[in-house]
């Protein structure tokens, strides 16, 4: 038996909710938070029959924040009547027993995103284990609909598509603006005294009550339709069959129940190693800054892919063919630079080496980190480990023409660091936790009524402010129409250390200064001598490096002013170099680039945008409204690129483009358990007087589960044998077994010859025998991936063995290959888990699930007291593998390997 968490501290002002009982038309309940009338209902409730209750935490945030549970919100039916009520448990022992009530009785309790509030609720004992078997999650129901959306899930956007609430609800978003808080200060400063929170918060789970309706396909609500969508003509195992009605319901009843035995583990957490971080640096230490010091001696700056690149090709190192853009330039985005990762590569040159050794050290540095600081509230971690999230990712990104401003300057994406600290939506700093780049990625411009466009990949996040002042982070498809995009941070107003008006002053000399050499600029440009004219960029440098300004002065001292002196700045620069656009409107010589990017970065700071534009007597800036209005927006769609983007703290950042700074979105990252890098898994333990830790994982899962899908009784005649079914491909290739497997899975998904020669440094002839070599010895298999691929882009999805849709329709905006690679991939890796799915299940109907503790793509993580039990289960193929296998008259089979691992999580 696992220990259980330590009751999190907190620190809650003693406040009290308006006590309150009245039908608020806009929600269609009953809204109490009186504590006579709520004891009333609880009572009527406990004399019917149990029914489904919805349940919701607020909370003071995320991460550790969360544990800080400020109420506990439930809905349910009585009749005809909907009946919503807010419980104050943490600070009300009373209210603890009356959540109990409601808690036992309902037969189940439905969240949205049940990952986030399971942990704090148990953790605080308001929640029983027994409570938890209850579970049922509206957002693992949308996840299994329309699977390719890669945003539109949360529940405001539910609570609109599916029609349940009234649009004049009172939303979390517009309690904040009321109260003129951001969205993040106002989960911290906003409590239950409030009542618009109140109302807000119980708003909330009669939608969620509603989303979850009545399950079954003749019923409503998410989970009857998550059902009625596996009963579509074209659902059933490689389209060959339709499920029925019962086994739909069965398949989506049974995500539900993983995902409560998943969510029931993760409840109780992990405990950690806390001195694991400091460990790892000081024996690892040396390895990383003598990798930088190698890099630094071949002129590569640690981390910066370009860098490596172009050291490799001047020394003809490169492997070849190796891709490049539309333009002859070659490219270091993550796709070409994942041949660097490829099982031997690394072992031919030592540059390749110590960029690995660099980029993975920060890595498993910041997740270890991680996990030790969220483990703070209990003792303990807990994963939010969530039941298919990852149906669909989204490449968030910007094309490469696009910068990141950052304190050290602008900065291309060849140049951004992981520590980068950039400034977010709130006009405060976060730090970049992370860089994605990718090639040839879709791309669309959107333009506005005013002429104005912005470039990104469907899926990139935007800022957009609703009438009401709420904000929303979402891609362009997700805004409503009445939202307007938002191009700017909220401005700041804290000092940095001198007193505000002399910084005020400060600033407005600085922009005086910097006027006047706009207009010696332009007299230079117009004027018969220029050459008596110094460099406005050269004297603003000098000027600033003289009061104790770094090399990049004036963008440094725009950034860090608070927003009255870059106001004062814009006015000192107003004052002396107005003028007028050629259109008539008012506009600010420049002079420089400098001045420019100065100017364009106080206006930003100060909650405004700009344009700029150059006539005769040089470039000008035209102030702009931060706000553009989404009616009349043109949608184009644009030839693929390569893209960039970040990840932050706050999950906004500074993009900089032609006419200088805007606020655009991406998601805060999270240690996620799945994701662990393998030197970062020993932070996990085993708990005291448990059993040691032993690794269960199958064998060759997805080459098994192709082969028994598609006939191929040799294959698994093979694997019953004990032959390695990499060894011939290795053989074919002429590399060693790990080489060969890694060959054979991405040629299933769909590799192409380039790609393969481009990994294994081979000619172009050997990389396309060597593919042609392998289907000829896999006839059967590659004829279900062609069929796969086939069905994709005749109908735009696929189905895994146990019938849930995978859809593929967005795939045709990826380029015309995505589709079918995409195809075999959903397929197998969908079946894969299914077969995960089984054994979850399995595992828990023999009472071992206080047992298993972790659940990776292939492996199961478990006390060794149960490993005959375990290796019985996972050995054993699920009825709707066997039933693929019949089909062909092939017996199923499953082989396991098992590790022990000893007291802590190990990469076996």
């Amino acid at each position: 038996m696992s220990v259980e968490p330590a009751v999190p501290a907190i620190d809650l002002p003693r406040v009290n909710a308006v006590q309150f009982q009245f039908y608020d038309h806009t929600v269609g309940a009953y809204l109490v938070t009186a504590d006579d009338a709520m004891a009333r209902w609880i009572d009527e409730l406990c004399s019917t029959a149990p029914g489904p209750v919805a349940a919701d935490i607020e909370t003071r945030g995320l991460d550790v924040n969360k544990f800080t549970i400020t109420c506990v919100t439930v809905a349910f039916k009585l009749g005809s009547d909907t009946v919503a009520m807010l419980f104050d448990p943490l600070r009300r022992p009373e209210h603890r027993g009356m959540l109990a009530r409601v808690f036992d009785h309902a037969d189940r309790l439905i969240f949205h995103g049940a990952s986030f509030d399971i942990a704090p609720l148990y953790s605080h004992r308001l929640m029983t284990r027994a409570h938890i078997r209850k579970l049922g999650d509206t957002l693992v129901a949308a996840r299994m609909l329309h699977t390719n959306a890669k945003a539109g899930r949360a529940l405001e956007d539910l609570a609109t598509k599916y029609k349940v609430m009234n649009d004049d609800r009172t939303t979390m978003n517009e309690v904040f603006a009321a109260r003129g808080l951001k969205k993040d200060d106002g989960w911290w400063a906003t409590d239950i005294d409030t009542p618009t929170y109140v109302v807000g918060a119980m708003s909330d789970t009669v939608a969620t009550l509603r989303l979850w309706g009545t399950p079954g396909v003749h019923g409503e609500g998410l989970m009857a339709e998550a059902a009625r969508y596996l009963t579509s003509q074209s659902a059933g195992f490689n389209g060959m069959g339709q499920l029925t009605a019962a086994d739909a319901e069965e398949v989506v009843n049974n995500v539900q129940r993983v995902n409560a035995i998943v969510l029931e583990r993760t409840a109780r957490g992990y405990p950690v190693d806390k001195e694991f971080p400091d460990r790892y640096i000081a024996e690892n230490e040396h390895r990383w800054v003598a990798a930088a010091k190698t890099l630094a001696g071949a002129g590569i700056r640690p981390g910066n892919g370009a860098d490596l690149v172009k050291v490799l090709d001047s020394r003809g190192e490169l492997p070849q063919p190796w891709p490049r853009t539309p333009t002859g330039q070659l490219k270091a985005d993550k796709k070409a630079l994942e041949v660097f990762t490829m099982e031997g590569i690394e072992q031919q040159n030592e540059l390749v080496v110590a960029h690995r050794m660099v980029a993975n050290s920060e890595k498993v540095r910041g997740y270890v980190t991680k996990v030790v600081e969220n483990s703070a509230p209990t003792g303990r971690l807990h994963p939010e480990i969530k039941i298919l999230g990852a149906n669909a990712t989204g490449r968030m990104c910007l094309p490469e023409d696009q910068k990141l401003f950052t304190r050290r300057g602008v900065v291309a994406a060849d140049d951004i660091r992981i520590g980068d600290r950039t400034i977010d939506a709130d006009g405060q700093w976060t730090t970049v936790r992370a860089v994605h780049r990718y090639g040839e990625a879709p791309l669309r411009r959107y333009t506005f009524g005013d002429g104005t466009s912005y470039i990104s990949t469907p899926e990139h996040r935007w800022v957009f402010v609703n009438p009401d002042g709420s904000r929303l982070v979402v891609p362009f498809a997700d805004a409503p129409r009445t939202a307007v995009l938002r191009r700017v941070p909220e401005p700041v107003e804290s000092p940095i250390g001198a007193p505000i008006e002399e910084q005020v002053q400060g600033g407005y000399n600085f922009g005086t200064e910097a006027g006047l050499m706009a207009l010696q600029e332009a007299e230079r440009l117009v004027g018969p001598n220029p050459a008596t004219i110094p460099s406005v960029g050269t004297t603003l440098s000098s000027t600033l490096r003289d009061s104790g300004y770094p090399q990049n002065g004036p963008m440094t001292l725009a950034s860090e002013y608070p927003g009255e002196a870059c106001a004062a700045l814009v006015m000192g620069m107003t004052d002396v170099a107005h003028r007028r656009a050629e259109d008539g409107r008012p506009a600010v010589s420049c002079g420089s680039t400098i001045v420019r990017d100065v100017l364009a970065l106080s206006l930003y700071r100060t909650g405004l945008g700009c344009e700029f534009a150059e006539d005769e007597y040089g470039p000008y800036a035209i102030p702009a409204a931060a706000d553009l209005p989404l009616s009349g927006l043109v949608v184009e769609e644009l030839p693929d690129a390569d893209v960039w983007c970040v990840t932050t703290d706050s999950g906004t950042f500074t993009a900089w483009g032609e006419h200088g700074p805007y606020i655009t979105g991406n998601s805060a990252s999270k240690p996620e358990v799945q994701q662990f890098p393998k030197e970062a898994r020993g932070v996990i333990l085993a708990d005291e007087g448990s059993s040691d830790l032993v690794s269960a994982d199958w064998k060759s899962i997805e080459p098994v589960v192709m082969a028994t899908a598609s006939g191929d009784g040799k294959f698994l005649d093979d694997m019953r044998a004990g032959r390695d079914p990499y060894e011939p491909v290795g053989k074919m290739a002429g590399v060693e077994r790990k080489p060969a497997k890694v060959i054979m899975l991405a040629n299933m998904y769909g590799q192409g010859w380039r790609s393969l020669a481009l990994a294994n440094n081979w000619s172009e002839e050997r990389a396309k025998q060597v593919l042609r070599d392998i289907r000829r010895s896999l006839p059967t298999l590659y004829k279900l991936i062609d069929a796969l691929r086939e069905q994709s882009n005749n109908i735009g999805r696929v189905t895994t063995l146990t019938g849930r849709v995978l859809d593929q329709h967005f795939m045709s905006k990826e380029g015309p290959d995505i589709a079918s690679s995409a195809a075999a991939n959903h397929f197998c890796q969908g079946s894969a888990l299914d077969v995960m799915h089984h054994t979850i299940l399995e595992l828990d109907r023999r009472g071992l699930s206080d047992h298993v503790h972790l659940w990776m793509h292939d492996e199961v993580i478990a006390d060794k007291e149960i490993i005959d039990e375990l290796v019985d289960v996972m050995a054993t193929p699920p009825s709707f593998l066997k039933a693929a296998a019949s089909y062909w008259g092939l017996e199923a089979f499953l082989a396991v390997d098992v590790n022990e691992m000893g007291r802590r999580w190990m990469y076996v």
